[in-house]
């Protein structure tokens, strides 16, 4: 059973999901929800990322000094200096930041505990990191081509330049470098060395990356597709007969993972939200917001925590349902 719960307005940003729960800003304002109750976390700040437990803040503007908390353990730490708040990336021993100084970029690799500068180095990277394939090498995302980097070295390892631009969700599972294109075709790289393994027609540009069963799932329209990643071969393609009765069309950026379900937003046939099982390959139950729940207004895509289902639509209003 779905039970609306709550409704919080003038949420201005998309929602951000860690491992701990969910986190928005209003106006200046960081907050943390973990069922229905905001909790502030800082009166005045820029902008804010979220990775693992830690919710990264700048007070101030896009460069400065870098503040993260992890609010289950009450542990606030800062790193000063002119630092990037969206420029934090995820790596195995150590983690990365770009930053500033004197009016250089530059790359540098934090402590994961202590969150104190390790290593610096020149930053000469053109384009977007999408993971770490060892220490010290990423892998680098530009429109025309992805490539794997050695800061360290401050050269390319290989490049893999492209016909077609990309045109969605860049993934990096394990060594398979996942690359959507801009007609639909889904490409698998090894990571280590440039080279293509497979590759796939009529993808979506976006899909959700399960990594314990190296498993894409892709869903748009009334289709569902499962993609398996070792394998470089859909393994599942489902076509929802009952999606124009139940009166949903979805995209296929605007669904969630969360455990053995694929939640959804659908508003072009009124506001509604629902979830497929991925064990059966059946929608379970698609819920429409009633009058007065929602105004007429675009819907992104869910957020799932404990049992909480968070919506926010364009307006700026949150929507917070509860299963049962």
């Amino acid at each position: 059973m779905i039970t609306k719960v709550e409704t919080l307005d003038n949420i201005e940003v998309y929602l951000k999901q860690g491992s701990l729960g969910i986190y928005f800003q209003r106006q200046e304002q960081l907050y943390y929800l973990n069922g229905i109750v905001p909790e502030l976390i800082q009166d005045k700040i820029f902008g804010f990322h979220v990775q693992d437990q830690w919710v990264y803040y700048a007070e101030k503007e896009e460069t400065s000094n870098i503040y993260r908390v992890d609010v289950q353990r009450g542990i606030t730490q800062k790193l000063e200096g002119e630092y990037y708040y969206n420029g934090i990336h995820k790596g195995k021993d150590f983690d990365y930041i770009f930053g500033e100084e004197e009016g250089e970029e530059y790359l540098y690799t934090f402590n994961k505990e202590t969150f104190q500068i390790e290593n610096k180095f020149t930053d000469q990277i053109v384009g977007l990191p999408k993971g770490e394939l060892v220490p010290y090498q990423l892998i680098i995302k530009t429109r025309t081509k992805p490539f794997l980097y050695d800061i360290i070295k401050n050269q390319s390892i290989w490049e893999f330049p492209l016909e077609i631009k990309t045109g969605g969700d860049v993934f990096l599972y394990r060594d398979i470098l996942l690359v959507p294109l801009e007609n639909f075709n889904l490409l698998g790289i090894d990571a280590h060395s440039g080279k293509m393994l497979w590759q796939l027609e009529k993808c979506f540009p976006y899909h959700n990356l399960d990594q314990e069963k190296g498993l894409l799932y892709g869903f748009g329209g009334q289709h569902l597709q499962v993609i398996d990643i070792r394998q470089g071969k859909k393994i599942k393609e489902h076509l929802f007969q009952e999606s124009k009765e139940l009166g949903i069309t979805t995209s296929s950026h605007m669904n969630a993972l969360c455990g053995e379900y694929l939640w959804f937003t659908s508003w072009r046939y009124g506001q509604k939200f629902g979830k497929i099982n991925l064990n059966t390959y059946q929608i379970e139950f698609v819920y429409e917001m009633k009058k007065g729940e929602a105004v007429q207004a675009a819907l992104d895509r869910p957020k799932v925590y404990q049992g909480y289902i968070y919506i926010r639509d364009s307006e700026g209003y949150l929507h917070i349902y509860k299963e049962e």
